[in-house]
């Protein structure tokens, strides 16, 4: 009984990860409310917190990656608010006044190394870091940003899980908790 008990906590801890999402934070004095926006619109993230690799090979690769995160982040951010139904259009381009746009910077991202998490499961972490922000797409005013920092648990009881952790897992998370943080706006603010 005791084992099972451990074998559960370790593939529950391995799923979840360490770190955190944010919840909504707004800007200091912004009077903006999203609850006033019935269309959004979600740009590519840009990327600040790039590695610098000596093989040029290696650089290649990881930048390559990098590009298709920026991308694929705004993909999955788009899907998660479409899903919530909370707005009447949804775009990945941009839209007439009237909008948010939902976008931000990748300060951090480091798929790690599956094999060195499967074999000791504290080893070649995956780290995913950004900054959302939620702004008014025609003025570019802030509204509101929310804050992601997630890695994988260096976890050696769950090592099997820790491989279950990465990038886009963790991106697929932060997209929901996004969409999951607007909708909780609207409601909020649509009910005052």
């Amino acid at each position: 009984m005791q084992i099972r008990l451990w074998l559960l906590l370790a593939v529950v801890a391995g799923s979840v990860g360490c770190g955190s999402v944010s919840g909504l934070k707004r800007e200091p004095g912004a009077t903006t409310r999203i609850a006033d926006y019935r269309r959004v619109e979600v740009s590519d993230f840009s990327a600040s917190g790039g590695e610098k690799f000596p093989d040029a090979g290696k650089q290649a690769e990881y930048d390559t990656s990098l590009i298709e995160a920026q991308r694929k982040f705004a993909d999955k951010i788009a899907e998660a608010i479409t899903a919530t139904g909370s707005f009447d259009e949804v775009s990945r381009r941009p839209l007439a006044s009237g909008a948010l746009r939902v976008s931000g910077d990748i300060t951090r991202y480091d798929e790690g190394n599956i094999v060195e998490r499967g074999l000791t499961g504290f080893a070649g972490q995956t780290h995913f870091e950004a900054v959302v922000t939620i702004v008014d797409a025609t003025s570019g005013k802030q509204i509101a940003r929310i804050e992601v920092d997630r890695n994988s648990w260096p976890l050696p009881i769950g090592a099997s899980a820790s491989t279950l952790q990465t990038t886009n897992f963790f991106m697929e998370g932060a997209a929901k908790k996004v969409a999951t943080e607007l909708l909780a706006a609207r409601s909020h603010e649509g009910s005052k």
